[in-house]
């Protein structure tokens, strides 16, 4: 692959980037648990917010899906997303049909959630159910009744804590903490879309994350792709600026912190409804001591998500993409190609 022209100055900067090689150990159910209470002191609590995500690449069926158990504001102090605490149930599906999109909203008494371990329940209908700490059980159906899944992710690769606490904007109070607790997953079990029911059998991918920020403000740019021993996956924040990525490959992690990467759009398309323009193709450029990475992502499939208040409102394009890489890692040179996740952050004024 050629390198594109604008990211052209990056790579010799990065290029001299140290190594920043790891592997998160002990890690446990109680990381991927309700994290509230570690934060019951902060002055910020209207802004806490926490959600369970997941997601599966099914190309058999060719049928990709995400799906967002969320809490906004659980203490119903006065501020926050709304002027109460609201749980959210979140579900977006791409199928041959096209794409149907969810979102449930339910008062902060229809949530509850384990400080143990990631049992959370939303209203009667929707839930996550750990079987073991390499296993759980994810469920739900929609109040309009579209959507409903039942599905079962075993990990299958090594969790990463890639942020506890991270400043995500320019104020210091708005942290973030993320944690992939499944990098890569194996899925099964069921999702009916529109009456139409898929045996889903695919890689997956489960993340949480937790703290406090604008819901409404903070923007942010996440990929996520993975294959047999190798995944890839970003957090980047350009209002801070900074954030980070990792290339996971037979077993090792190699990091590439804040300045060791450069992310560049370099192709858009334009949102009439909320005005804005979001990415359609991005490229990647990471080095950090033994591992050196280029990688594009093109856009196959944007459906944006938005919580029903006045702007300005964060708008988040939730995107599927082909993903195309070259890695050099310890002097030996790969490629690969796929298909994943992306997502963009604007806001809509």
């Amino acid at each position: 692959m050629r390198i594109h022209p604008a990211v052209a100055v990056s790579v010799a900067v990065l290029l001299l980037g140290r190594t920043a090689l790891g592997q998160s150990a002990g890690v446990t159910e109680r990381d991927d648990a309700y994290h509230l209470q570690d934060w019951k002191d902060s002055a910020h609590l209207p802004n806490y917010t926490e959600w369970w995500y997941f997601n599966f690449y099914d190309s058999s069926n060719d049928v990709q899906a995400i799906f967002s158990y969320l809490v906004n504001n659980p203490l119903n102090q006065p501020g926050g997303l709304f002027w109460f605490g609201i749980a959210d149930m979140a579900a977006v599906v791409y199928s041959p049909g096209g794409v149907v999109t969810e979102s449930d909203f339910f008062f902060t008494p229809s949530f509850s959630a384990r400080n143990d371990s990631a049992d959370v329940k939303i209203g009667d209908s929707n839930g996550i159910t750990v079987i073991d700490p390499n296993t759980c059980r994810i469920f739900g159906s929609t109040r309009d009744g579209r959507l409903a899944w039942n599905l079962r992710y075993e990990r299958a690769a090594p969790p990463w804590y890639a942020a506890s606490s991270f400043q995500v904007s320019a104020e210091p109070w708005q942290q973030m903490s993320w944690l992939l607790y499944m990098p890569r997953a194996s899925v099964s079990g069921t999702l009916r879309v529109d009456g139409k029911t898929y045996q889903i059998a695919a890689p997956g991918y489960h993340d949480h994350n937790w703290g406090e920020w604008d819901l409404n403000n903070v923007t942010w740019n996440w990929a996520q792709y993975s294959q047999p021993d190798l995944t890839f996956d970003l957090g980047d924040f350009p209002g801070k600026p900074g954030g980070v990525a990792s290339l996971g490959l037979d077993g090792q992690r190699f990091v590439f912190s804040t300045g060791h990467y450069a992310l560049v759009h370099t192709r858009w398309a334009y949102d009439s409804l909320n005005k804005l323009y979001y990415p359609t193709q991005s490229i990647f450029l990471g080095s950090e001591g033994p591992a050196q990475l280029y990688l594009v992502m093109d856009v196959q499939k944007t459906d944006p998500l938005s919580a029903p208040v006045f702007p300005p409102k964060a708008v988040i394009y939730e995107q599927t993409a082909k993903y195309t890489g070259v890695a050099w890692v310890n002097g030996k040179y790969l490629t690969f190609a796929g298909s994943g996740f992306k997502e963009f952050t604007g806001v809509a004024h």
